[in-house]
């Protein structure tokens, strides 16, 4: 008898086991571009998604992030307005983000941050300096 009730926890504890880890999702997002690459002038790039339902949840340059109260980037379309950058979601799979002229010496860096449900992803723009 002991030995079915052992074989049965063994069995059972065999069949529990997985490989999948909880909460771990797969790329839900798929940017067309991750990271992105400026001169010092004026520019812009447009990149583009395959899923639709994602919002930015948070805007940083050089470490220093930007209060997105008061935007709704859950919507199909919205505008963040900042002196250096802007950001315009046009559709639900498109990111237009344009970055003025750079006067310092020094790079900059933009992040954006992206999340839909449990998946975090981003893109990194570099502007040279002047």
């Amino acid at each position: 008898m002991k030995k079915i009730i052992t074989l049965t926890v063994f069995f059972i504890l065999v069949l529990s086991c997985s490989d999948s880890k909880d909460g771990d999702w797969d790329d839900n997002i798929k940017l067309s571009q991750k990271e992105v690459q400026f001169s010092s002038a004026q520019n812009n790039v447009e990149i583009s998604t395959e899923g639709t339902g994602w919002w930015i949840d948070e805007v940083s340059m050089d470490g220093e992030l930007f209060d997105l109260n008061g935007i709704d980037t859950t919507k199909e379309n919205f505008t963040i307005e900042e002196t250096e950058f802007s950001i315009e979601r046009k559709n639900s799979t498109e990111i237009f983000i344009s970055m003025q002229q750079n006067p310092t010496e020094s790079s900059r860096v933009l992040i954006i941050g992206l999340q839909a449900g449990n998946y975090f992803d981003g893109i990194k723009i570099t502007q040279s300096g002047n």
